[in-house]
């Protein structure tokens, strides 16, 4: 049987086992990472959704939405996304993608995406049983974008062992818009036969922690 997320045992562990997982330490972010511009926030040990590939699952992808608003444009060094682990996971990279226009069944426009062999994977927080919560980040990015309305995934990349759930948020620490709140997420995989549907229609509509780093360029202007 296959699991997409992880409450209520179905990430293919004892109910028990998962709740515990859940109930992790305070967090030991308590804030968004340096240089945020977009943070949807900190776990809310609620539940987490497939974002994986390579792992036993081939492939998974959260895209949570983000916006950027008013006269500044946005220089992208790094995009980040905060992640639960079953099992073995080894990290050996990471996918990402940034998208305008995702809909219902409609992938939308793709902007900006990539693979990296060296993602940061930072360890945010575990409970008694081992089980943690870990950002996996893509740095070294020069990606420019305009005021607009975006979705971003950033999926880890394993080596054929273990599970990735891309956690659930409900806006605490966040930066910028929206946050954490509007329930705007999507789903895309092979694996559990979804393409780029609401997060709603698996059961889980909720928002994802995930979050984009970089400076805010304000728009030139033209003068005599």
């Amino acid at each position: 049987m296959k699991y997409e997320y992880c409450s209520l045992a179905r990430a293919a562990l004892p109910a028990l086992f998962v709740s515990a997982a859940l109930m992790l330490n305070t967090s030991v972010r308590a804030q968004a990472p340096p240089g945020s511009l977009w943070y949807n926030g900190d776990f809310d040990q609620r539940n987490g959704l497939a974002n994986e590939r390579n792992t036993t699952v081939s492939q998974a992808a959260v895209y949570e939405d983000f916006n950027i608003t008013g006269g500044p444009m946005w220089d992208v060094t790094a995009v980040f996304s905060d992640n639960l682990f079953f099992g073995t996971v080894v990290v050996t990279g990471a996918d990402w993608e940034i998208r305008t226009g995702i809909s219902e069944g409609n992938a939308g426009t793709l902007i900006a995406s990539g693979t990296t062999s060296s993602p940061e994977v930072t360890q945010i927080e575990c409970d008694w049983q081992g089980i943690c919560e870990y950002g996996v980040e893509v740095t070294g990015l020069n990606v420019h974008l305009n005021p607009g309305h975006y979705w971003l995934n950033v999926t880890p990349v394993g080596n054929g062992t273990g599970r990735s759930f891309n956690v659930t948020t409900s806006g605490a620490n966040c930066v910028g818009t929206p946050c954490g709140n509007n329930q705007n997420a999507f789903f895309n995989s092979t694996y559990f036969g979804a393409y780029f549907t609401s997060t709603a229609n698996e059961g889980q509509p909720y928002d994802y922690s995930n979050g984009v780093i970089g400076t805010a360029v304000p728009e030139p202007h033209s003068g005599r």
